[in-house]
């Protein structure tokens, strides 16, 4: 019985993983319904009779002033620069997670999806820079190397047994590493002047953020208040405001007040108060003695969630189904109409984007894999086959959020930006159905659970 319960505990940190996964899994699903939904609306009302409503309407100045001091932006930067700010704090806990307990963990578990995610980076920018060397759109080598997790888990999701577990986490892990190479892009490249002031006013209230951390403050209060003040120093230093959003993150810890079993513990005392003081037929407000220790009850079970933890379960469904298709609907309506769209389609941008996200990312991720695998770095998932990872490369393809953040970055002039956002979702759209094609096709789901089993049995 004790070896039982001992091999209990010891696979409870695997369930809730699997769990934790499990649930970030299914909203990604979801959202990437939602996303889809505004970015049609977005390319509807961009190309009809209120197109010229449509893009004034994220023109609109929003600010507010003290005294003679003031502060507007358009709504179109509110939600480039803040509310994606959001979505990339968000990010940044996944990551944070991911490196502390989840798939990139130990250098092992690591090391495959993050030697394909620089792959699948590295080859998509030189499909790129060869097409548009020395052209107007030679910045814009970061928009194809970007992969969107919500579009990619969708159409896996669709697959089913098809897919393997193994492949969902590979995916899921190697668009995490994607993101990170993309903040690193932004930060490092995409930043044009730097004023050192605010750049040091930042990093000065990033330590105000770890001395709360070192000091265990759990409350988000403290840390939503600094948060944005770095948000604010950020967007005036000439760093991208949104890499705040990365920076906070890291800062936010990572470890429970309270010990689940020491909660339990606590819990069983005070339950047993509750016993001991009731008087029966009295009604609950006759009794605040009961009613304290549940409100006791209440409070201390939220610091068995560490502050990561309760914070991404809170924001994560607002990223996913609100942040994410606001910004799809600001940024997704290309007036199209207004171009010689079959033009456009042979344009350097439009073809160095398309090309480096439907051929670069599988050759890319496929290739850094093998070398990884073939030179004993990494090893592939229980069940996964070479095929799944040349079908995970494509539907890491779907570079569609992420990239059109880019695009914004690389390019001030508004064709450029055409050029790229068709190419962005031409791309998108192939990606997602070669993908699905590929892995209905090739993704033999009996080999695939045969060779799971088989993998459990020799080990």
């Amino acid at each position: 019985m004790k070896e039982g319960l001992t091999r209990q505990r010891a696979t409870r940190p695997l369930t809730r993983v699997s769990e934790s996964f499990a649930e970030f899994f299914g909203l990604e699903v979801a959202g990437s319904a939602v996303l889809l939904l505004a970015a049609i609306v977005a390319l509807v009302l961009a190309n009809s009779g209120l197109s010229e409503q449509y893009h004034e309407f994220w023109k609109i100045e929003i600010g507010f002033a003290v005294g003679d001091w003031q502060f507007s932006e358009t709504l179109l930067h509110w939600i480039d620069d803040g509310l994606m700010a959001m979505f990339f704090f968000v990010v940044g806990l996944e990551m944070k997670r991911e490196f502390i307990a989840g798939e990139l963990s130990t250098p092992r578990k690591a090391a495959l999806p993050i030697l394909a995610a620089i792959g699948g980076m590295v080859v998509p920018a030189l499909v790129y820079t060869a097409i548009n060397t020395g052209g107007s759109g030679a910045s814009g080598w970061g928009v194809p190397m970007a992969t969107d997790i919500a579009f990619a888990l969708g159409v896996l999701a669709l697959l089913g047994s098809r897919a393997p577990a193994g492949l969902k986490v590979f995916l899921t892990a190697l668009a995490i590493a994607d993101d990170i190479g993309a903040v690193l892009v932004i930060a490092v490249f995409y930043t044009e002047q730097i004023v050192l002031g605010w750049l040091a006013m930042g990093i000065v209230l990033m330590l105000v953020l770890v001395a709360l951390n070192f000091f265990d403050v759990d409350e988000p209060l403290p840390y939503f208040l600094v948060a944005s003040m770095i948000w604010f120093a950020f967007l005036h230093s000439g760093v991208h405001a949104t890499i705040a959003g990365i920076a906070v993150a890291l800062a936010i810890p990572a470890r429970a007040r309270t010990q689940p079993l020491e909660f339990v513990s606590w819990t069983r005392l005070k339950l047993q108060e509750i016993e001991d003081v009731d008087v029966p037929g009295a009604h609950v407000l006759d009794d605040p003695a009961q009613q304290n220790c549940a409100l006791e009850i209440r409070e201390r079970a939220r610091h068995v969630a560490a502050p990561l933890q309760r914070l991404e379960h809170t924001l994560l469904p607002f990223t996913t189904f609100g942040i994410l298709p606001l910004f799809a609907l600001a940024n997704a309506g290309v007036t199209l109409v207004d171009y010689d769209l079959g033009r456009l389609l042979l344009e350097p941008v439009t073809l160095g984007v398309f090309f480096g996200l439907l051929v670069g990312k599988p050759v890319g991720i496929a290739a850094m894999s093998w070398l990884a695998v073939r030179f004993g770095a990494a090893d592939l998932p229980a069940g996964v086959r070479w095929r799944h990872i040349v079908g995970a490369g494509l539907l890491a393809g779907i570079g569609f959020t992420m990239s059109l953040f880019i695009s914004n970055l690389a390019f001030r002039a508004t064709v450029l930006q055409a050029e790229a956002k068709l190419g962005i979702m031409l791309t998108s759209i192939a990606a997602g159905i070669l993908g699905y094609l590929f892995l209905r096709v090739f993704g033999d789901r009996a080999e695939g659970s045969q060779a799971g089993a088989t993998k459990q049995q020799v080990s």
